[in-house]
């Protein structure tokens, strides 16, 4: 991530320069930080030195663990967004559904929720596409907390400002630039002269063309916190430390010491005087010593008792469950065996913390993505804009006979209607079955409402020819 930001863009005033700076300091203070948090998920942490427990050759040993990850993809695994839906419960417009095709909004999300977890937020915008260049008329483009930055308005719930760098696929170029504040949004580009103002966009909307995906965000930390936390780290760097320990006496396990009383230095030398290889010396299956030439006596051979590998497997377990405890997830989640399995119960009470984590996510990231597809209808300008929401995955994940059984009996009881969003929501149903199933009700509602209408002409037909004969009759009497 070796960027180099523009301190200088020509074109822009006083003011917009003033925010630009304020914005990329902002951005300069906390990339180190969020580095930091990327290198740990990514599995590429250094071991920090710890002096006296570890010789320098340990420095050579490359030890990964994946625990912060898990604890990542954990909590992002339950908080999937299958799709959107309409709040009025119609089907999604074709403008809707164009946007989410184009942008394949689906994997976005993904990416968006994750990087938030990781970096504590993450940012969408809004912008225009270039027809020249084959790109679609709306774009919904993610950038990472480590290349954007915002302001937060605590009035407004909203962001005030935003400045986002769209960096090449392996960042290391800048490719533009964009900086946001109420009504005016701000391309800048890079040439021969250097950065400048390529582009201004007004617009008279009440919130500016990016959205702000924060994961625990409150008053005093509004951007959020990191899911890598302090104490993640250390209890990594913890886990590392004991796996390179182990690593360093994996040899002395399966080789018992031992000790010789009355051995010469000669006796471990070989025909040439060079001394022989300690590690041959422990991993010989016979060891052969001769007489004291000058005393005649025999070396005494002994064993110490074998090493064992049970205080580092001790060590290990109380990381992870510490680690566990730390993050919501079960201990077995860490990979570390225990005697006793948890069962299916304690698996779910050690889940429920983080389903109700996913519970309060769908909360916090569903507001932000509500905006950004109303936003993306007014920049397309097709129609009418429909109010959507977000359709969120049950976190808990309970298997379908549990959810068929439990939505069959609200339905039974008259508390749910048998088409209702909320009984699809509870089956847990993807968009396209939700679209399928709303389709085949269509068809039923107009098949029976054309079969009303022909009972209706049928017996109305059937009521005039009963009363044909009866008229001549009246006519002739009277």
């Amino acid at each position: 991530m070796s960027l180099t930001f523009p301190n200088t863009i020509s074109g822009l005033g006083s003011s917009e320069q003033k925010l630009y700076r304020t914005l990329l300091r902002r951005l300069i203070a906390k990339r180190k930080r969020n580095g930091l948090r990327r290198a740990y998920m990514d599995g590429r942490n250094e071991l920090h030195d710890i002096g006296y427990a570890l010789p320098p050759v340990a420095a050579d040993i490359d030890i990964v663990v994946g625990w912060p990850a898990k604890a990542v993809e954990g909590l992002s695994n339950r908080v999937a967004m299958d799709g959107l839906q309409s709040e009025s419960g119609d089907d999604l417009t074709d403008q809707v559904q164009s946007i989410m095709d184009v942008n394949d909004l689906m994997a976005v999300a993904d990416s968006v929720h994750t990087d938030a977890l990781v970096h504590s937020c993450s940012f969408v915008a809004v912008l225009a596409g270039d027809a020249d260049l084959g790109e679609p008329a709306v774009i919904v483009q993610e950038f990472t907390a480590d290349v954007a930055t915002g302001i937060w308005d605590k009035r407004r719930h909203r962001l005030e400002s935003a400045l986002l760098f769209d960096v090449s696929d392996d960042y290391r170029r800048i490719d533009c630039a964009y900086l946001m504040r109420y009504g005016m949004t701000i391309t800048i580009e890079h040439d021969r002269t250097g950065w400048h103002v390529a582009d201004r966009y007004e617009d008279d909307a009440d919130r500016i063309p990016c959205e702000l995906f924060a994961y625990k965000p409150d008053e005093r930390r509004p951007f959020g916190r990191s899911r890598i936390d302090r104490a993640v780290m250390s209890l990594t760097d913890s886990a590392v430390r004991t796996f390179l320990r182990s690593e360093m006496q994996a040899e002395l396990y399966s080789v018992p010491p031992r000790y010789i009383l009355g051995a010469s230095e000669e006796m471990f030398s070989d025909e040439d005087g060079t001394p022989i290889p300690r590690w041959r010396l422990m991993l010989d299956q016979m060891l052969i010593l001769p007489r004291d030439s000058s005393s005649g006596e025999v070396p005494q051979v002994g064993q110490f008792t074998q090493y064992s590998f049970e205080p580092h497997s001790a060590q290990l377990r109380q990381t992870a469950t510490m680690f566990a405890s730390a993050t919501s997830l079960p201990p077995d989640a860490m990979g570390v065996l225990t005697d006793n399995p948890s069962s299916a119960e304690a698996i779910d009470k050690a889940t429920k913390e983080l389903c109700l984590l996913a519970e309060k996510c769908h909360r916090w990231f569903g507001n932000p993505w509500r905006h950004v597809i109303d936003r993306a209808q007014r920049a397309a300008g097709d129609g009418d804009v429909q109010a959507v929401r977000p359709q969120w995955r049950n976190p808990s994940t309970p298997s379908r006979a549990a959810a068929a059984d439990a939505a069959v009996k609200l339905v039974q009881a008259n508390i749910l209607p048998a088409d209702s969003e909320v009984t699809y929501d509870m089956l847990d149903l993807s968009d396209e079955q939700r679209r399928i199933l709303r389709m085949e009700q269509q068809r039923k509602r107009s098949e029976q409402r054309i079969d009303e209408l022909r009972a209706s002409m049928i017996n109305g037909r059937g009521t005039a020819n009963a009363t044909e004969p009866n008229t001549p009759r009246t006519l002739q009497q009277g």
